[in-house]
């Protein structure tokens, strides 16, 4: 192309502009477009789960630019399966420390609060006094792939060979609710839920069993997302416990906070899911 003539050297440089600006604006377009999905576990219903964290990932969006949308299966094992299939940047679990899936996310924070520990509960007024007296007894469990649900009571009742009829309720939810109808003897629970759900029942119970405790539910990344955009995402979940904006967002998940996290917090963690495969 001849660009000698100042008329043609205009509309050439014209037209390069145009399209460098119409790559530009289409390469905007696809990051305001970006959306980042936050999976979390499946432990309530759906509306609760997002009763709880919408609030939290409206904080997210405001504090760091980024966008992101609340996923999850229709069951535990399917939220776990696209985990592991990678389809989610961000996940609240602790379903990835089993050895099928420990290493494809890292941990970036965890919920706050004190350990949590596996328990076995039944009514207050049950004939039953200890693990061993749940032998072929109907005993509810969210599902098989919970952690501190199953796997940690489910590691005890072996060790103390004790066979019991297993009734898998969905969600930690419906298996308390199946203790307080009575239709079971007794419930494996995470103990932070089998608390709340007492309070706000108001169910009797006693703890026939109950683990030694547990680092609380991590937020763990994907390691496609861009070091920068962790680092930002990571910073405003740390800074909810001191942000006066992240009050509403806390109050409205019955949330405390966040706090730092490593890797080496769910050491103990990774060792029951190893059990559970001996």
């Amino acid at each position: 192309m001849n660009h000698s003539n100042p008329f043609r050297r205009r509309v050439f440089w014209q037209a390069i502009c145009l399209v460098a600006t119409f790559h530009a604006a289409l390469a905007l377009a696809d990051d305001q477009e970006r959306i980042l999905s936050f999976g979390v576990l499946n432990q309530q219903s759906p509306a609760r789960t997002a009763q709880r964290w919408n609030p939290i990932l409206k904080y997210l969006s405001d504090a760091t630019g980024l966008r992101f949308q609340l996923k999850m299966g229709p069951t535990v094992r399917e939220t776990d399966a696209m985990m592991g299939r990678g389809e989610f940047d961000l996940v609240f679990t602790n379903h990835n420390f089993a050895k099928e899936y420990d290493g494809l996310y890292k941990v970036i924070a965890r919920w706050s609060g004190k350990p949590i520990y596996g328990a076995i509960a039944v009514p207050a007024d049950s004939p039953v006094k200890t693990i061993k007296d749940l032998a072929g007894k109907r005993v509810a469990f969210p599902s098989r792939e919970a952690f501190a649900a199953y796997a940690v009571p489910m590691v005890a009742l072996r060790a103390a060979k004790v066979k019991v009829e297993e009734v898998l309720a969905g969600n930690q939810e419906g298996a308390l609710a199946q203790l307080r109808a009575r239709q079971v003897d007794a419930v494996a629970v995470n103990s932070r839920y089998l608390t709340q759900y007492a309070a706000q029942n108001t169910m009797p119970y006693r703890e026939v069993f109950s683990s030694e405790g547990y680092a609380e539910l991590p937020v763990i990344a994907h390691p496609r997302l861009p070091r920068a955009e962790v680092e930002a995402i990571q910073r405003a979940l740390l800074a909810m416990k001191t942000d006066p904006k992240a009050a509403e967002a806390l109050e409205a998940s019955g949330a405390a906070a966040l706090d730092p996290a490593t890797e080496r917090d769910y050491d103990n963690a990774r060792a029951i899911y190893r059990r559970m495969v001996e």
